[in-house]
């Protein structure tokens, strides 16, 4: 395990004492607050792709199971394909920080990338999810190589995105290259004893609201399914897997999960790499802008590049 400058950048920790004012966490402390709100809402839009998007290529969108689908292309592409899944705990829509960084992968590592905007939760179930995301992998596979393409996503998009490599292992399809994961949330139970003392010293997110959020996702379905939480994959999975790499920071509430996931990949003679930034909170690469971030898109340049 790689880590990164010691307590973290004077951006990085400005970044964090302003997230720790918001209402994020406190959200996230009360299921009851979360219930109330995401039951009684109008089903949300996600965030279009702006003029900065467009600048680096072409922009274009499809339906497939009834379901926007986005692929971004630059002018002059690697033969890289990312499929990319947004984060959000499964309730939350695609914002404007997933477009900087689908905006940091393209213009770093010249890969298209493919965003679906799958359904979320609680209107919608994993079930759903993974029926689309097996029709748009098919699709990719149609014009790249399985070995040039690259699941990637943050929180529970990163998740997501080794929930995919399993399942499309199952079903018997090409596996992938890589995969490449931002602050991944592996474990929806929030039964990990650790995790505790991650939420302490994280500024955004915490145990309850985000159990309650994979509820919603799993409905009803068995929260330890692999599907939902690989990091209970067993270790024929996970040893199957891609080489998988991960870039995180140690005040992110899933490093637990992710010390946990590690420590299982090894058992399992799987292939895996944790970058970790020392101050960092919750998918940082979403701030480009940030001297970690940079360090880690510039790791992600060369393992893709």
């Amino acid at each position: 395990m790689t880590s990164n400058g010691a307590g973290g950048s004077i951006a990085m920790r400005a970044a964090c004492a302003l997230l720790g004012r918001g209402p994020t966490k406190r959200r996230y402390l009360s299921p009851e607050r979360m219930r109330g709100e995401y039951f009684a809402r109008s089903y949300p839009s996600p965030v279009e792709p702006r003029h900065g998007i467009r600048k680096l290529g072409s922009v274009k969108e499809s339906r497939i199971a009834g379901t926007r689908v986005l692929t971004v292309t630059p002018r002059k592409p690697s033969g890289r394909h990312i499929i990319y899944t947004h984060g959000g705990t499964y309730i939350n829509e695609l914002v404007r920080p997933h477009w900087w960084i689908i905006a940091e992968l393209v213009r770093r590592t010249g890969a298209a990338v493919t965003v679906p905007l799958y359904r979320l939760a609680p209107e919608h179930s994993y079930r759903e999810g993974y029926a689309l995301l097996t029709e748009v992998y098919r699709r990719v596979l149609d014009g790249t190589e399985a070995a040039d393409v690259v699941l990637s996503g943050d929180s529970a998009g990163g998740g997501l995105a080794v929930g995919q490599a399993l399942h499309f292992a199952a079903e018997g399809l090409p596996a992938p290259g890589q995969l490449l994961l931002f602050s991944p949330w592996l474990d929806i139970t929030g039964t990990n004893p650790e995790t505790k003392r991650y939420q302490r010293v994280d500024p955004m997110l915490a145990v309850p609201g985000a159990v309650e959020a994979g509820s919603w996702w799993a409905d009803g379905e068995n929260p330890r399914h692999p599907l939902l939480s690989p990091v209970f994959a067993q270790p024929d999975a996970l040893a199957a897997l891609p080489p998988v790499e991960i870039h995180q920071g140690d005040r992110d509430i899933c490093m637990a999960d992710t010390r946990l996931f590690e420590s299982r990949m090894h058992d399992a003679g799987g292939r895996l790499t944790v970058h970790t930034y020392l101050g960092a909170f919750h998918v940082f690469v979403a701030l480009p802008f940030l001297p970690e971030s940079r360090v880690a898109y510039g790791r992600m340049a060369t393992l893709l590049r």
